[in-house]
């Protein structure tokens, strides 16, 4: 089946944003193709001077699912550990540099935002990954997020990712995931042996413990909300855990929130979020 499309209509489709600015609110528009049948969906190309909108399975788009990774001064050290994770956990992602984000536009449109060991968020920022949350973002965090920030920010955090860092351990555990139901995706998280990580503190009714530090007091080591996972160590650190464990860690959790590949594959080098969106912004005027 082939559908003929306009190529204005498709520029106008393809905007991967949208941004009200009465209100300074970001949205999160729908993609460019219908769904059509069930798992079907529709995935267009350009050929030519029109555009031709070809039907593929629901699993071709989910190989297209893009994660926003924060680059922040406290996690560049690790950089390059975090970037051979996220490529060996085959997800497509971009990434935003903390510095630059203002606005929850700043925080670009991606469905799920990771935020890997950022311990220093200002005020803006925060106020910035509230809003972004209020329009449907979902967050990642790992390691002690913004317990380097004042301590207002550091409530509003506890508020918005339904969890903080609490303590680091006092020796290297095991991490236990809870086998609970409705929660399969933590079947695809692995064990990884002995892990040095930090004490989740849950802070709502909506927190739940999913995975625990195997001791005698079984201290919380991941917990989630409908919108947020926080995860109990530095995420992308060799001396704290291994590669395969972090990027099966980060897949499962995605997985809550967006439809990956059965398999994972190896991804392209990042790009900028904003330059992203700038760019398909661009083609679209």
């Amino acid at each position: 089946m082939l559908i003929k499309f306009g190529f204005s209509t498709l520029r106008q489709n393809l905007r991967v944003r949208t941004h009200n600015s009465e209100q300074g609110r970001l949205f999160f528009p729908s993609s460019p193709c219908s769904l059509l049948a069930g798992s079907w969906l529709l995935a267009c190309g350009l050929l030519f001077s029109t555009i031709d909108c070809l039907i593929f399975p629901a699993t071709a788009r989910a190989e297209q699912a893009v994660l926003g990774v924060v680059k922040s001064e406290e996690n560049a050290a690790q950089w390059t550990e975090i970037t051979s994770r996220l490529q060996l956990a085959g997800v497509a992602y971009c990434t935003i540099s903390l510095p630059d984000v203002q606005s929850a536009a700043d925080l670009g449109d991606r469905a799920v935002l990771f935020l890997p060991n950022v311990q220093a968020i200002a005020p803006t920022q925060a106020i910035a990954l509230e809003d972004w949350m209020s329009h449907g973002g979902r967050v990642i965090a790992s390691g002690p997020t913004g317990n380097m920030s004042p301590p207002g920010v550091r409530q509003l955090l506890g508020s918005l990712l339904g969890a903080y860092w609490g303590f680091p351990l006092t020796a290297p555990a095991n991490l236990q995931p809870l086998r609970t139901n409705g929660r399969d995706w933590l079947r695809q998280a692995g064990k990884g042996g002995q892990i040095s990580g930090g004490v989740v503190i849950p802070t709502g009714i909506n927190s739940k413990p999913v995975a625990i530090w195997q001791s005698k007091e079984n201290q919380a080591a991941v917990v989630t909300t409908d919108r947020s996972t926080v995860l109990g160590w530095f995420w992308g650190v060799n001396t704290v855990a291994p590669q395969e464990f972090d990027s099966a860690w980060l897949r499962a959790a995605l997985s809550q929130y967006i439809q990956l590949p059965a398999t994972a594959t190896a991804t392209e080098p990042a790009k900028n979020c904003n330059n992203i969106a700038t760019a398909d912004v661009a083609q679209g005027s």
